[in-house]
């Protein structure tokens, strides 16, 4: 027969049994979301609520996907001068095709034959981390174009439409003419893939 004081830890035991699992069932649980299940993100991304999140530099569904795959080819441009110091420069358009190839990172790459100038390599292009269709040119580093004094200018940036498949960009330039006096020009360039 059990005695008074068998009783009342046996009750008390049961107490605190009843206590910690209504704790353990009202707490709300840290783990995977099982709507993660059978979800794999590649290059570093992470599942939330059923889908990648993927890091700058990736994109698609399992973040299998470099955002700079979309730029990387060859594209004929078609180059308007739309703003110049000198009038007489307005509206020339010259055609040429240009090289978009990557680097070592997922968020820049190089643009080979610019201006359609074969000296004019491997100017850096930096992908926007909130929208990867845009992009800038990095005008810090682009001494692979002063030997032949031209410099790139701010606001040289660029962008990948979707819906035609081609690159738009407008680019500033400061460059030394014949005559030796500095010169500033914009450029309006459409791009294609070439043999599109």
């Amino acid at each position: 027969m059990l005695t008074k004081k068998s009783r009342i830890i046996i009750a008390a035991m049961g107490t605190i049994l009843c206590f910690l699992s209504a704790v353990y069932v009202s707490c709300t649980k840290i783990g995977p979301s099982p709507s993660c299940n059978g979800v794999v993100c590649k290059n570093g991304g992470y599942c939330n609520h059923g889908s990648c999140v993927c890091p700058v530099g990736y994109e698609g569904t399992d973040c299998g996907t470099a955002s700079v795959d979309k730029f990387i080819a060859a594209w004929d441009v078609t180059q308007t001068t739309i703003g110049s110091d000198s009038p007489s420069v307005k509206g020339q358009v010259a055609h040429y095709t240009t090289f978009f190839k990557k680097t070592a990172t997922p968020t820049t790459f190089f643009i080979d034959n610019f201006l359609g100038n074969p000296n004019y390599n491997q100017l850096v292009c930096i992908i926007d981390s909130m929208n990867t269709n845009n992009f800038v040119i990095d005008t810090i580093r682009d001494q692979n174009m002063i030997f032949g004094t031209v410099y790139i200018k701010q606001n040289s940036k660029g962008s990948y439409v979707t819906a035609t498949r081609h690159v738009n960009a407008n680019v500033v330039l400061r460059h030394l003419t014949a005559t030796h006096n500095w010169q500033i020009d914009t450029f309006s360039m459409d791009m294609k893939l070439h043999n599109y």
